[in-house]
């Protein structure tokens, strides 16, 4: 599977969602489509990594997010 994103974007999607308060698991996982407005210029491939960053926060594989390296677990 190609990368979506790289870890610049990631630290630059995690910068935009610190500043609009953000800034631990519990709210980064209570993000809602209209707080979306909260976050700052944000682009269709920062909401696709806010959405992965949610997923790897739920099945605690943050490592493998920020190394851009998942892979889809067999539930």
């Amino acid at each position: 599977m190609k990368e979506k994103y790289n870890l610049n974007q990631i630290t630059k999607t995690l910068d935009k969602l610190f500043k609009a308060g953000f800034n631990d698991e519990k709210s980064i996982l209570a993000i809602k489509l209209d707080d979306l407005e909260k976050i700052q210029d944000v682009t269709s491939v920062e909401i696709t990594i806010i959405i992965e960053l949610k997923k790897a926060i739920k099945n605690k594989r943050i490592i493998a997010f920020l190394s851009c390296n998942q892979e889809r677990e067999e539930e």
